[in-house]
């Protein structure tokens, strides 16, 4: 029983699905207070965090339906009335550092010939390329942030960066800016620019749905095979489930 801290745009198609089937379980187990595995250390450690168990879901559903899978078993957060307490503000505590965990998927990976959406990174400047549409979605001086920080220090192996991976995770645990996105939109629209044809060009700015927008920037980067595009994490941030 394991639920991934990493971005589920890593994970193979085994391991995202098997992800979501074990949240539904530890959903299941925390909700009905069952006893077995009440005392894995997973169930523990998500005991008191419902809500951000749920919200792993959806991050996780989103990811599903990039990769054309249906979803029809949503999750509801009743921590907050589970018993009649209040959430814990504890931190979730990890059985892995995010760090371990890609070290064991590119592990795993290798045996078996797995491989997900967005390949594994092996240096810190990996994680961060794969990351920064959505660091910049939460407000552009977050990313300028993480731009300087990135400057003038060493490219880490992933499971040595720590560091950079707590500070990434951060920025995305921020709520989305509207103006941030739509400076985002335009940002990746400009890989378009001299590729996409008057008709596409017309229909995208058209749009006043961002999930719809996000969505055609999808298809068009697939349609153009503009791969540092598809290895992004913005996508899941806003894909209609």
């Amino acid at each position: 029983m394991r639920v991934w801290d990493i971005h589920p745009g890593y994970l193979s198609r085994q391991s995202l699905l098997g992800e979501h089937a074990e949240i539904h379980a530890l959903y299941s187990i925390i909700t009905k207070n069952k006893r077995g595995y009440s005392g894995h250390p997973e169930t523990k450690r998500w005991n008191n965090h419902l809500d951000l168990l749920v919200l792993r879901h959806n991050l996780v559903v989103k990811e599903i339906t990039i990769r054309g899978f249906q979803h029809n078993s949503p999750l509801t957060d009743i921590s907050s009335i589970k018993e009649g307490k209040e959430k814990e503000i504890n931190p979730l505590s990890y059985i892995d550092l995010p760090s371990v965990q890609f070290d064991i998927l590119h592990q795993k990976y290798q045996k078996k010939g797995q491989k997900g959406r967005i390949p594994l990174p092996v240096y810190g400047t990996e994680f961060w390329a794969h990351h920064k549409y959505s660091v910049m979605a939460r407000g552009y001086q977050y990313y300028k942030n993480m731009q300087g920080f990135m400057n003038n220090r060493p490219n880490l192996l992933i499971i040595q960066d720590n560091n950079l991976i707590g500070k990434i995770q951060r920025f995305m645990k921020m709520p989305i800016s509207q103006r941030a996105l739509e400076n985002v939109l335009l940002h990746l629209w400009g890989y378009f620019n001299k590729e996409a044809n008057q008709d596409e060009k017309k229909f995208f700015f058209a749009l006043n749905n961002y999930y719809v927008k996000i969505k055609v920037i999808y298809d068009m980067s697939v349609k153009y095979q503009k791969n540092y595009l598809l290895h992004s994490t913005i996508f899941a941030d806003f894909f209609p489930e």
